[in-house]
């Protein structure tokens, strides 16, 4: 279902400029090709906020892995075909006709398996590209530090690489942010996941044809949006 358009007050309360600017930014969206890709790599790599970025940069939705396990969970049956119910669902909005961007899924060859079978057999574009990002432990293990968030738009700020410009609270609505908190045995057990998964789910996607992408996502985020940017175009 749609959302609610806004009212004509709050449109007129944004300076021209900015509407301009988000007018071009949308016109330019209707020249880029449709994307449908995966962002995978281990927690605290950047795959939110490179999503995010590939998210206005070719108008496609972002669907957040988590989202999809924590929907299969609680559907009872496979885990694994509940969050992909949940992710077809997903597809039929509107903001995902341009294509999507998956951040965190599918994390093993048998998701990506499945995932492929499910959306060829309802008609929809599978995946085309899956971007790995990767950084060293002790960099992801920093990131993981000072990280807070603000929950209702899901925007991620840290307190040594990106703070908020003013104070604990949302750049864009003043309101307070959440500091995520750290475990640091969660931490090592997603790596350790990862590692073990991410060799047979490189050999399924090699297997079945699909254009994957190493990224190293140590730099800053502008740097690894820019390393993304080029390695699609090989």
């Amino acid at each position: 279902m749609a959302g609610r358009p806004l009212p004509p007050e709050a449109l007129e309360t944004v300076p021209t400029a900015e509407l301009l600017n988000e007018l071009k930014r949308r016109h330019h969206l209707l020249g880029r090709p449709s994307v449908h890709m995966a962002l995978l790599g281990p927690p605290c790599v950047g795959k939110r906020t490179q999503a995010e970025a590939l998210r206005r940069a070719f108008g496609i939705c972002r669907i957040w892995g988590s989202d999809l396990l924590a929907a299969g969970a609680a559907a009872g049956g496979s885990s694994d075909e509940g969050a992909i119910s949940a992710l077809t669902g997903l597809l039929d909005r509107p903001q995902c006709r341009r294509g999507f961007v998956l951040e965190g899924f599918p994390t093993t060859a048998m998701q990506a398996k499945r995932l492929q079978e499910t959306l060829e057999r309802q008609g929809k574009p599978t995946l085309g590209d899956v971007v790995f990002l990767d950084a060293e432990e002790g960099a992801l293990l920093e990131r993981c530090r000072g990280r807070m968030v603000h929950e209702p738009s899901g925007r991620l700020y840290h307190e040594q690489f990106k703070p908020p410009a003013e104070g604990c609270v949302d750049d864009f609505t003043g309101e307070p942010l959440t500091r995520t908190s750290h475990d640091q045995a969660d931490f090592q057990s997603k790596c350790n996941k990862f590692r073990e998964d991410v060799g047979l789910l490189k050999e399924f996607f090699k297997r079945t044809g699909l254009s994957t992408h190493e990224v190293n996502a140590a730099a800053g985020g502008d740097v690894v949006s820019a390393a993304i940017a080029d390695a699609m175009k090989k």
